[in-house]
């Protein structure tokens, strides 16, 4: 990470860990840390122990959860969500999901097919607008998005076509465009988990925007980039944080009863 705390002798320095959820807005034009304020601060190792390589730190805004920071390195991505002051976490080589809550520090740790969808999916599904209903086509293309290399691909409904004389039809996406950063050597999982902590269609990447447009013609900005930074890190960044309580279920991170469908089903719905 880029921020340390001052040494206290000559060969050890504090790791940070993950950051509180800062309370500026990503909307802001300075161009803030997403890790300022450190939240595991117990670990201590030695200066020459980590290996650090190379990350991309991506600011977005999402229609479902608000302010997004995604860390993304060859060896796995976290996802910070301050609005909820949640984080998803996913790292070689064993690839679980640790999803943890940053004001409590309970951590609950599963494989990708034993998570149970995300309440954004759910709260996603009462829109009548929700974008889970668009599938990706094949036409995608290299380019840069804001300055960020990823693969852009196009999007269409899923939905049979009956006109858009109703109402409810004219709310209803019809197509769309989304961004992505694929990383080799990440898992199919780790992509489909990303997209479902955003309640957005799943592709080969990490998402970075996305748009699309409702039968009226009305276009929905769902998912906006506002910045990235290069970052360096280590495999630490990408597991479990130090200083957290491990919870024996999804549920009891967030205080409350989870949907008890899997999420290996949802993704099988047609």
């Amino acid at each position: 990470m880029a921020v340390l705390i001052p040494r206290r002798g000559k060969s050890k320095v504090r790791r940070p860990g993950l950051a509180l959820i800062l309370k500026a807005s990503h909307h802001e034009k300075k161009f803030l840390p997403a890790y300022a304020l450190l939240i595991a601060s117990s670990l201590v190792t030695p200066a020459f122990a980590a290996t650090k390589t190379a990350a991309v730190l991506l600011k977005e805004h999402s229609e479902m959860q608000g302010d997004v920071d995604i860390l993304i390195a060859k060896t796995g991505f976290s996802m910070l969500f301050r609005k909820s002051k949640m984080a998803l976490i996913m790292g070689a080589p064993h690839w679980n999901v640790v999803y943890a809550n940053l004001a409590s520090k309970r951590f609950y740790e599963c494989k990708p097919t034993e998570w149970k969808v995300g309440p954004a999916v759910f709260s996603a599904l009462c829109r009548p607008s929700s974008p889970t209903s668009l599938l990706l086509t094949n036409t995608s293309r290299k380019t840069k998005h804001k300055g960020l290399p990823c693969e852009v691909f196009t999007m269409e409904t899923r939905e049979a076509s009956r006109g858009t004389d109703k109402t409810w039809k004219r709310l209803m996406p019809k197509d769309g465009t989304i961004w992505l950063y694929p990383q080799p050597g990440f898992p199919r999982q780790a992509y489909l988990m990303a997209a479902n902590m955003l309640a957005i269609p799943s592709g080969p990447g990490i998402p970075v925007a996305m748009e699309f447009f409702k039968y009226s013609g009305q276009k929905t900005n769902e998912l906006v980039l506002y910045g990235f930074e290069n970052k360096q890190v280590d495999q630490s960044e990408f597991a479990v944080p130090k200083g957290f309580t491990r919870v024996p279920d999804q549920g009891s991170v967030l205080n409350k009863a989870v949907e008890s469908k899997d999420f290996a089903d949802f993704l099988d719905e047609k």
